[in-house]
């Protein structure tokens, strides 16, 4: 199994970081790139490509030469921002521990339980060389999430500082919910020829407005996919719908029926099932929302920040053909 090989790897792996020389007779890894002297292979870079073009090669032939250069210069630069990341982690003395390069390597393990199995997999790549790509990873992972983590977070005065200054982004507007039969008719057809369905439409109607069952008379007559839920079309607001039904409801309560109403796409009968009249939502309502979408925002303008310097801090540089 490959749980001791971990064990017999691990010291190396962390070693290998850095750089990709083991001083045995395998062969080295082709370096497309460094960061300082963190090594970026070709086998980490064929990995990322496929990661953001996740196709087996023999689809490859598909895809134009401009794109699979798009992709190749967009995963190259991610492992450059990688190796910024890996730079930092060494200069503040962040490491990786075997628990955390086991529980990573565990979904390998399994698919591959044995050294043998792993090195036909990886090809030519050396299971060293895969570990110290892996242990790169996770170093840059966790770099990533000191520097920034906790920085981005906010605490609960400061989520309810958002809402009480914002709080005219909270007020949900005038909210209805409707279920509706379409009668589809070829919007090119002249007027005589819709005839038929208008007919159809305006006995629907009657039968609504009279009380028969509006789920089953959509069921059984209406031309719109919703009819397999009884022409429920969910919650809207004023213009989110066309306005010939919007105009229809207006003044509707709940239960009423409207129509036909004629649209591009045909006559409609609606059935106004609920109605809410618009509403301040409170914090209790909207924190969650506010703490997610605020932390994001300020996690991504620390990380833009945190970027610019380590480039600024650290060098790097690419080999078009490869560094061995």
């Amino acid at each position: 199994m490959l749980k001791s090989f971990t064990l017999l790897f691990f010291s190396m792996v962390i070693t290998l970081t850095l750089l990709c020389n083991t001083g045995t007779a395998m062969a080295e890894p082709i370096i497309v790139a460094k960061v300082v002297d963190t090594p970026i292979t070709v086998y980490e870079l064929n990995r990322e490509m496929q990661r953001i073009l996740p196709m087996n090669s023999s689809f490859h032939g598909g895809i134009s030469e401009e794109k699979v250069a798009e992709v190749r210069t967009e995963s190259l630069d991610n492992l450059i921002d990688q190796g910024y990341k890996v730079q930092y982690a060494l200069a503040q003395k962040i490491s990786v521990s075997k628990a955390d390069l086991d529980k990573r390597l565990k979904k390998v393990h399994e698919k591959f339980p044995t050294e043998k199995a792993l090195q036909k997999a990886l090809g030519k790549e050396n299971i060293d060389v895969f570990y110290a790509s892996v242990s790169r990873i996770l170093l840059a992972k966790k770099a990533e999430a000191m520097a920034i983590g906790s920085k981005s977070k906010l605490s609960d005065a400061e989520v309810r500082e958002f809402y009480e200054k914002n709080k005219r982004m909270y007020n949900r507007p005038k909210q209805y919910r409707a279920s509706v039969i379409l009668i589809k008719v070829d919007p090119s057809r002249i007027a005589t020829d819709k005839e038929p369905a208008r007919l159809k439409a305006e006995t629907l109607a009657e039968q609504a407005k009279a009380g028969e069952d509006f789920y089953n008379l959509a069921y059984y007559n209406s031309d719109d996919r919703t009819k397999m839920v009884g022409g429920d079309i969910g919650y809207f607001h004023t213009g989110q719908i066309v306005k010939e039904i919007e105009d229809a409801i207006a003044d509707l309560q709940p239960g009423e029926v409207a129509g036909p109403v004629e649209t591009l796409g045909g006559f409609n009968i609606i059935k106004l099932t609920e109605l809410n009249e618009p509403k301040q939502l409170m914090f209790e309502e909207v924190k969650v929302k506010i703490r997610q979408s605020q932390e994001k925002k300020k996690y991504d303008t620390l990380y833009d920040a945190w970027m610019v310097e380590l480039k600024k801090r650290y060098q790097h540089k690419i080999f078009l053909t490869g560094e061995k």
